[in-house]
């Protein structure tokens, strides 16, 4: 019962910082609303309008 325990030890230890580490590198940042292509364009016209 003891191997158990230590295999699920090392995949505490090794697969949780795995996980967390892809789930940083592959999760997408969102981008604020005002630095969008929609944003951008909008601020320019208002610019451009006043």
């Amino acid at each position: 019962m003891s191997g158990g325990w230590i295999m699920l030890g090392w995949v505490a230890v090794f697969g949780l910082p795995l996980a967390v580490l892809v789930a940083v590198i592959l999760w997408p940042e969102r981008i604020p609303k005002d630095r969008s292509v929609e944003g951008i364009r909008q601020r320019i016209e208002d610019e451009d309008g006043g």
